[in-house]
């Protein structure tokens, strides 16, 4: 999912996807409300960071997409970096994350 932050970046990032050997399969584009972020992020709900997470993502239109590829989860992990856009930007400089990410 490309989060609202990211959303300046989206040519980039799909970019990023297909030289990393990605195909999209499905791409949507929208936007979450209040109901649906929580619904999204339902293990989230009640966590000390989950305000500041609804906020970021009822901001603006995320995409969402279904990304093809020979071991995609595993792929794609690599290829996102580390959750952390901070240790992301250290231990995985070339990733996504430490390209477009924040905290």
């Amino acid at each position: 999912m490309i989060k609202p932050h990211a959303y300046n970046n989206f040519g980039k990032i799909i970019d990023a996807i297909y030289q990393n050997g990605f195909e999209i399969n499905k791409l949507k584009m929208s936007k979450f409300n209040n109901n649906s972020a929580a619904g999204f992020y339902a293990e989230h709900v009640g966590k000390g960071f989950y305000p500041n997470l609804s906020a970021l993502m009822t901001s603006d239109v995320c995409v969402g997409l279904e990304l093809v590829a020979n071991d995609a989860v595993a792929k794609w992990r690599e290829v996102i970096g580390p959750t952390n856009s901070t240790v992301a930007k250290s231990q995985a400089p070339n990733s996504i994350r430490a390209k477009f990410g924040v905290d």
